[in-house]
């Protein structure tokens, strides 16, 4: 397989890790190499698109989806396969992705995460991705469990080029059933060519998620992040189903926010998917480039 001709995956965190181990003068003193990434990169075809890379990692393989490009669009579809139990204490999952310019890519979860009780010891969650100009990442997560007992650091860093947009559907919920939460932080820092536009760092350790303007009583917080563009407001139809609940924050570069605070995640789910659904089909249409 030649190199692709997508966004550079040099610049992420595995690849950085590995090039300042490299220099290292004394190799007893090199940090353990961190377990393997699943790694994903798409570039335009010809009038369509092409998975330059498709890497299987220790934890997630990535398996193309149908329902992608027709003839003379570029829309990829990719679904995150688990391969391996996590998440566990002392598990590092990380997923990097590159997507080409003009190109779409759209990474589905099809099954729910828990961090499991590891009493205590840390595990991590970590997505990088790079955008070439003009292109989309569509991410639509499915929901993300922090047992009691575990101890999270979940992170989503997103650099986009000129043109590029971005939307995340993310759940996170505060423990199983009749449990209490393991400590849990969540970092979501989307940048632009020239700033961000969105750069989010939810500590949720202790008490702090009960505290008023967090979460309060609420078990589970729910969002659709849209970057690089203003989706429009909801059409009544859409609006009719979605419950007073959920709120929306717009940002101060183009995008928006849109989150709900409730007690399961079945009920997050039900009041987000009128805003996702019309933000998604917006974005796949060309109607929401408005900046």
């Amino acid at each position: 397989m030649t190199t692709p001709k997508v966004p550079t995956l040099s610049a992420t965190s595995t690849e950085t890790r590995r090039a300042a181990e490299a220099a290292a003068p004394d190799t007893a003193d090199r940090l353990p190499a961190p377990p393997r990434p699943t790694r994903i990169a798409v570039e335009a075809s010809g009038d369509g698109a092409r998975f330059a890379l498709l890497d299987q990692g220790l934890y997630l393989a990535p398996r193309p989806v149908a329902g992608g490009s027709a003839p003379g669009q570029r829309h990829l579809r990719v679904a995150l396969i688990g391969i391996h139990m996590m998440l566990l204490g002392g598990d590092d999952v990380r997923i990097e992705i590159a997507v080409g310019a003009g190109v779409t890519l759209e990474v589905i979860e099809p099954a729910g995460m828990v961090a499991y009780d590891a009493e205590g010891r840390q595990s991590r969650w970590c997505l990088d991705a790079v955008l070439g100009e003009g292109a989309v990442l569509i991410w639509e997560g499915a929901a993300f469990v922090a047992a009691e007992g575990s101890n999270v650091l979940r992170e989503t860093r997103v650099r986009m080029g000129p043109g590029a947009r971005f939307l995340l559907r993310e759940t996170l919920v505060l423990g199983r059933s009749g449990e209490a939460a393991g400590p849990l932080r969540s970092i979501t820092r989307l940048s632009g060519p020239e700033t961000d536009y969105l750069y989010e760092d939810l500590d949720l350790h202790g008490m702090r998620h009960r505290a008023v303007g967090i979460l309060g009583g609420s078990k589970v917080m729910g969002s659709v992040t849209a970057a690089g563009w203003r989706p429009e407001p909801l059409s009544e139809e859409c609006a009719g189903t979605s419950a007073p609940g959920a709120r929306r924050f717009e940002l101060a570069q183009p995008g928006a926010v849109t989150r709900v605070l409730t007690g399961t995640a079945h009920a997050a789910d039900r009041l987000l998917e009128p805003v996702y659904a019309q933000w998604k089909a917006g974005l796949l249409a060309g109607t929401n480039r408005n900046p």
